[in-house]
């Protein structure tokens, strides 16, 4: 499968998942976007998918394409915020936070929470500390701010400096074990250190 469809950094997640082990394993997209990448993930060998998304009209881009692929058994959404889901989800042997972090109101509690449901392999993209990419988030959570109440996107965007993120993983028992960048962004992966380890869906 061409990776046409696909963001560099997205890209970078799926060799990221090939290097460290993505054959027969469960994933758990955290704020899967229109889910572009998951057709991906079964052919490298995934045994199934979860994705996760609060914007309805991506998730029915995502499950349309889903259907139409054929991969409606090994790939299933739930449309809502991770956090208030997190009871309904199972832990998963590879969970992935793809430039969700920097849309979320409580960025730690998003990713404490990722990782306590990942039982092996979490794989995190999210913006470099380029003072042009904080001003422009500042910028669009100033203009979120300022729309009147009914036109407000649930999501909002901030910056959490890369040391924080890496600092509340390593709180929850991973150590990095990549890194890539684009650009924009820093794709890093983290594998679990402590607890047990599951190599099956």
């Amino acid at each position: 499968m061409e990776h046409r469809d696909l963001e560099a950094n997205q890209v970078q997640i799926l060799d990221a998942l090939r290097s460290h082990g993505i054959e027969g394993r469960s994933i758990l997209d955290i704020g899967c976007g229109r889910g572009h990448l998951h057709p991906h993930l079964v052919e490298a060998g995934a045994a199934s998918v979860v994705g996760i998304e609060l914007n309805p009209t991506y998730l029915e881009h995502a499950r349309a394409c889903t259907e139409a692929a054929g991969l409606d058994d090994r790939i299933s959404y739930l449309e809502g915020d991770f956090a208030a889901l997190a009871d309904q989800v199972d832990p998963a042997d590879v969970t992935i936070l793809d430039k969700s972090v920097h849309c979320y109101l409580d960025p730690e509690g998003l990713v404490r929470a990722a990782a306590g449901h990942t039982l092996s392999l979490c794989v995190i993209t999210f913006p470099g500390d380029h003072w042009w990419f904080r001003w422009l988030l500042r910028s669009a959570a100033f203009v979120v701010r300022c729309l009147p109440e009914g036109w407000r996107p649930s999501w909002r965007v901030r910056f959490s400096r890369p040391d924080l993120l890496r600092s509340w993983l390593r709180d929850e028992g991973f150590v990095e074990v990549s890194h890539q960048e684009t650009p924009i962004f820093i794709t890093e992966a983290f594998v679990r250190t402590n607890g047990s380890e599951s190599g099956s869906a």
